[in-house]
């Protein structure tokens, strides 16, 4: 953790006391939620929409708690003004408790950058099998995305894209996916939500998109399709707005060699779009 204070239960505290004991089932077994937030130059982004999503996390997983539409937003910005944070991370917690309501924490953290070559040479992601319990809420149980992510980063792969049954690529274990027909720059296309975490980045992408005159449909995405030559994909994150697809890894033991992905003017316009987007948010939060 970054800093001296954190967030405990909405009362500013020293770092020191984020601990959890051996025998908390509740925190041992993910029953929680979570969201992560970045600070860049000090600016808090999209504080409200994280919040709307923690409070349906919960929702969606059961949690009872006490907490209160905006109170969330406020203490963040309270624990980034208070800590002075300049460019960092801020991971906020919800962990459900048994006959009381749920404990909630918020901490900085490093940010994450990525590869330097990331946005000019587009990084390599790999395949993998595999779905997560309730798809829709951004869940403290991480053991998939954890075996594929680390999987991945084995391999030399920025992130592992889940397939699901159907053999459809829904997301990644850290990001969402968008991808756009070669040659057509009128829509940009993304797993359907009701498959995968709603996240921000996509969120707020879609608005940018749309903004443009860029048309957003919500299309499953089958392997073949990716691996066809005639889609771009590109993976988006908190910390990593857009970046494109180098190339596909296959799922560990089906297969033998990468393929290679298609970079896109397509794709290139929607990362445009979606910086130009930041840009304005981060010119009015000034």
């Amino acid at each position: 953790m970054l800093g001296r204070r954190m967030l405990a239960n909405g009362r500013l505290v020293p770092v020191e006391l984020g601990r959890f004991g051996l025998d908390d089932a509740d925190a041992l077994y993910g029953y929680g939620c979570y969201e992560t937030l970045k600070v860049r130059g000090g600016l808090l982004y999209f504080a409200e929409f994280h919040e709307e999503r923690l409070l349906r996390s919960a929702a969606i997983l059961g949690i009872a708690h006490g907490l209160r539409p905006g109170e969330l937003v406020r203490g963040l910005r309270g624990l980034v003004e208070a800590e002075a944070a300049g460019d960092c991370n801020v991971k906020a917690i919800m962990i459900g408790r048994s006959g009381r309501s749920a404990d909630w924490y918020a901490f900085l953290l490093p940010p994450l950058v990525p590869p330097a070559t990331a946005y000019s040479d587009g990084v390599p992601c790999m395949l993998y099998r595999g779905e997560r319990h309730f798809p829709a809420a951004k869940s403290l149980s991480m053991l998939l995305s954890t075996v594929a992510f680390r999987a991945a980063s084995a391999a030399g792969c920025y992130d592992a894209l889940l397939v699901d049954r159907r053999g459809e690529i829904t997301e990644g274990t850290r990001t969402n996916v968008v991808y756009a027909r070669r040659g057509d720059a009128s829509t940009v296309y993304t797993p359907p939500a009701d498959r995968a975490l709603e996240g921000i980045t996509r969120r707020t992408l879609i608005a940018a998109l749309t903004e443009a005159g860029v048309a957003v449909a919500e299309r499953p995405l089958p392997v073949a399709d990716a691996l066809s030559g005639e889609y771009a994909l590109a993976v988006t994150s908190t910390s990593s707005r857009v970046i494109q697809v180098a190339a596909l890894l296959p799922v560990p033991g089906e297969a033998a060699g990468a393929t290679d992905c298609p970079r896109s003017p397509e794709l290139a316009s929607a990362a445009a779009a979606y910086d130009a987007y930041l840009e304005r948010y981060s010119m009015d939060l000034s």
